[in-house]
């Protein structure tokens, strides 16, 4: 199973940007935290989400929203710092996928035996697929994405993650093997976590006295 959530496939990932190294993502204070969250997606989504911080390598609330919707700042490679809303099906489904990436990896456990274990935890039943498309927002212009942990692609472009279970490209009427590049991408095609990824057109911004730097 790839990242279920790693923002970019490689293949997306425009030349220019490749091999770029960063420094060590800032610390955020929580009113940087939840700002960062909720610009994953659009006010008229994010304003009633619940807001999660990372504190201590676990996930907390912040704010209890009304809407179903939640908010985090991901981190599941060393470097990146990954501004995402889910609705409310993501929030059932995806959400506890993405906690428990990052609370593993924070709790020493290696990249590749993450990976193993959230598709033990699938198979088994300890976390659930989608029984409807499930929507995770991508949109922050302050993102800070990671194609691997050492491969920085920064803000990339917004986007959107559609999760349908073992979707394939075929599926959304592309030719066999294909997908639709610049538009969007099937990413673990086939598999329990395939999602296809949108890109849209606009950022969505942080409140500029929130915006974290670096």
């Amino acid at each position: 199973m790839k990242r279920i959530l790693l923002s970019v496939a490689v293949s997306l990932i425009p030349t220019a940007v490749l091999g770029q190294t960063a420094d060590a993502p800032p610390v955020l204070t929580e009113a940087q935290e939840i700002a960062l969250a909720r610009s994953a997606a659009p006010p008229e989504v994010s304003a009633d989400a619940t807001v999660l911080l990372l504190r201590d390598g676990r996930y907390v609330a912040a704010t209890r929203g009304s809407s179903g919707v939640t908010c985090m700042v991901s981190r599941s490679l060393p470097l990146s710092l990954e501004p995402i809303c889910y609705d409310p099906e993501a929030s059932r489904t995806i959400l506890p996928m993405e906690i428990a990436r990052v609370e593993m990896r924070l709790g020493g456990v290696p990249l590749d035996e993450v990976e193993r274990r959230l598709e033990s935890m699938i198979e088994v039943g300890e976390l659930a697929l989608p029984d409807r498309p499930a929507m995770a927002y991508m949109m922050s212009s302050s993102q800070v994405l990671y194609a691997d942990a050492d491969t920085r692609v920064g803000s990339w472009m917004p986007h959107i993650h559609l999760y349908v279970p073992h979707a394939t490209a075929e599926d959304f009427g592309a030719s066999a093997g294909r997908s639709a590049p610049p538009v969007w991408e099937v990413v673990d095609a086939g598999e329990p976590t395939a999602n296809l990824v949108i890109k849209v057109r606009d950022f969505v911004d942080p409140e500029p006295e929130q915006r974290p730097e670096g």
